[in-house]
């Protein structure tokens, strides 16, 4: 379904997290996990996607399957994923590097690139965020 903001191109990771950021709830407790779908030339085809929320005592699974699902339904050609970081601290964990790496290999078989995989974090979570993006940072 298109939205309001499909004319909208993404053209860098500060804007993508910024466009996910504005889908986060203002205090954030749990992990959550978002997909933006966008077409072959970075123009988003929805809002982001709510794909996995986690628990306040844990984190939640990034779901390679359930993130192409969702982004695969509103046609997507590319897409830019997120998640945050309740707690502020950007430092991706190990399983943040193994999912970004499955999410590649996942985006490559199904021809649909992932453009990035953003960390949001909230220094002062109702006035600012910080991001980090592991395609910038990852080899």
């Amino acid at each position: 379904m298109k939205t309001d903001d499909s004319f909208v191109r993404v053209e860098s990771a500060a804007q993508g997290a910024a466009i996910i950021r504005a889908a986060l709830p203002k205090v954030q407790k749990e992990e959550r996990v978002f997909v933006l779908p966008l077409d072959a030339n970075g123009k988003m085809l929805a809002k982001p996607i709510l794909v996995s929320v986690g628990h306040e005592d844990g984190t939640t699974t990034i779901d390679a399957g359930a993130i192409f699902r969702e982004a695969l339904k509103e046609g997507a050609e590319e897409i830019i994923v997120a998640h945050n970081h309740p707690s502020g601290d950007l430092t991706p964990s190990k399983a943040d590097i193994a999912a970004t790496a499955k999410l590649r290999e996942a985006g490559d078989l199904l021809c649909v690139p992932i453009l990035d995989h953003i960390i949001l974090g909230a220094s002062n979570p109702v006035n600012s965020f910080d991001f980090i993006s592991l395609v910038e940072t990852l080899p």
